[in-house]
């Protein structure tokens, strides 16, 4: 039998009480932290049950229902659609015209489903007009040839001007009336798919007059024939050149992985002043990265635009290339930026929210110069933004984008993809307008 407790030596009733005041105290905390964890997850379950009885159903936002509608009444496809060849075309005109409609009549099934007709009429609510008529024959002998045939009259009342240079400044915003009219015709081969090899030629008629915006001054007002060359008279233009282009997008209406390459050549020959001849050189390269079974797309794009004026001439300021707008600097207003030379790069990051809808985040940059040797990535304007593409058949309908830079921000809504298809599918026509 033991000894008790207070006959032991000091020593070892020592040794015991300091071996044993902490086992106590161990298990008295155990217990307590034990029933206090019991005790909070019994509070956590039953507000999780609380919250269970008073959940509601979802309710989607006004937008978010209004998006749906468009998609389940398939909206945008019955206004793209048309009646008989007959339908509403939407947009199409310079940037910062406003909002541009009228009608079109196309036909794709000429000469048993081997040509295509088109015409259409345009008016935006600031006055811009734009008539236009296409006749074009697509590839045929197995996709070995095509033919295009084209004429367009616009009459822009409003086009901005901030004088030439990269040094133009915003205070100096001015406006002018730009009126053409244009024949052009277009004959390529496409010697293997994608490639696609061609000539075009096409008579230009120009005119020049005061702008119609009152909140700002006349360009002639402000700007002399030295430095806006050309605003005082303005010339007719034979145009003549040859393209090349390779194209592998996916889909070119709403690409999602791919690449369009493509470099044009054009001569002005100045038919009626003899001091505007000129050369111009666009380069563009383009290319779609996807990933994430192809939900989400980078977008990159790359141009160039350079100028080579006749021996003794200049290149007119209303066929110089352009920065600002929609289609490059979107931070900026309209045709901010005029010079002989330009470079331009944009990235955008696309994301599908749903079926018909992606979003955008955007950055953009690029710069005018005067001089050919200052072909550079030095010195670039830069703009970042966001956006939404309404996509109808595989295809962009409608593109809003915001874009801010140092000069503010611009909000954009544009019936169009933001990057060219090339010159192998359309017209080109002088600058960006």
């Amino acid at each position: 039998m033991g000894r008790p407790f207070y006959f032991l030596e000091p020593k070892i009733r020592l040794q015991m009480l300091r071996i044993t005041i902490p086992l106590v105290v161990i298990l008295f905390l155990g217990t307590s932290l034990t029933a206090q964890v019991e005790s909070r997850a019994a509070e956590i379950e039953a507000a999780r049950d609380r919250k269970a009885q008073a959940l509601e159903p979802d309710t989607p936002t006004k937008t978010e229902r209004n998006l749906v509608y468009l998609r389940d009444k398939r909206i945008l496809e019955r206004i793209t659609a048309g009646i008989a060849g007959f339908r509403l075309k939407l947009g199409g005109l310079a940037s910062g015209s406003g909002f541009a409609l009228g009608p079109e009549y196309l036909r794709r099934d000429l000469w048993n489903q081997t040509a295509l007709f088109r015409g259409a009429a345009q008016m935006s609510f600031r006055g811009y007009q734009k008539y236009d008529v296409q006749f074009s024959v697509p590839p045929v002998n197995r996709g070995l040839y095509f033919l295009e045939l084209g004429a367009v009259h616009r009459n822009y009342p409003q086009v901005n001007y901030y004088g030439p240079g990269p040094d133009s400044r915003k205070s100096s915003r001015s406006n002018f009336r730009l009126e053409d009219t244009q024949w052009n015709g277009t004959f390529g081969v496409r010697p293997v798919p994608r490639l696609s090899l061609g000539a075009a030629a096409g008579y230009l008629l120009v005119n020049v007059g005061p702008g119609t915006d009152a909140r700002f001054v006349s360009a002639e007002q402000v700007f002399a024939p030295a430095e806006a060359v050309g605003i005082d008279r303005q010339a007719n233009f034979l145009r003549n050149g040859f393209f090349v282009q390779y194209d592998y997008r996916d889909n070119p209406g709403g690409p999602r992985s791919g690449g369009n390459y493509f470099a044009e050549y054009s001569h002005y020959s100045d038919r009626t002043l003899g001091r505007h001849g000129f050369q111009r050189l666009d380069l563009e390269l383009q290319q779609y990265v996807p990933f994430f079974n192809r939900r989400r797309v980078l977008a990159l794009r790359g141009k160039s635009t350079l100028t080579f004026a006749d021996d003794g001439q200049q290149v007119p300021f209303y066929l110089q290339p352009t920065l600002g707008g929609s289609e490059d600097l979107r931070g900026f207003r309209p045709f901010r930026f005029y010079d002989d030379n330009l470079i331009a790069l944009n990235a955008e990051y696309r994301w599908e929210t749903f079926s018909g809808l992606d979003m955008a985040l955007f950055a953009d940059a690029g710069k005018v110069f005067p001089r050919r040797a200052q072909w550079n990535f030095r010195d670039l304007e830069g703009s970042v933004g966001f956006g939404l593409r309404f996509n109808v058949r595989n295809a962009v309908f409608l593109r809003t984008d915001v874009g801010f830079s140092h000069e503010g921000f611009q909000v954009w809504v544009k019936f169009n993809n933001v990057f060219s298809e090339g010159p192998a599918r359309a017209p080109h026509t002088p600058s960006v307008f």
